[in-house]
């Protein structure tokens, strides 16, 4: 498993990413998933990005924190 911080501006931290997921504190402060290569699409229709099958750790300019993290 590979975990990312609340803070980390990556696709796994975008409410837009549709890949799997979970919060592993109590805090709400960090999330992880099965790999950094883990995929999932983007469903952010303001982003370039759109439709396509992004990886856990890509990222783009229409990021939107996940609600679950805080």
């Amino acid at each position: 498993m590979y975990q990312y911080t609340c803070d980390s501006k990556y696709c796994a931290t975008c409410s837009c990413w549709s890949g799997e997921r979970k919060i592993c504190d109590h805090f709400g402060s960090r999330q992880e998933v099965s790999s950094p290569m883990a995929t999932g699409k983007c469903l952010n229709q303001n982003s370039g990005c759109w439709k396509q099958t992004k990886q856990a750790n890509g990222g783009c300019s229409s990021f939107i924190k996940w609600g679950a993290l805080r």
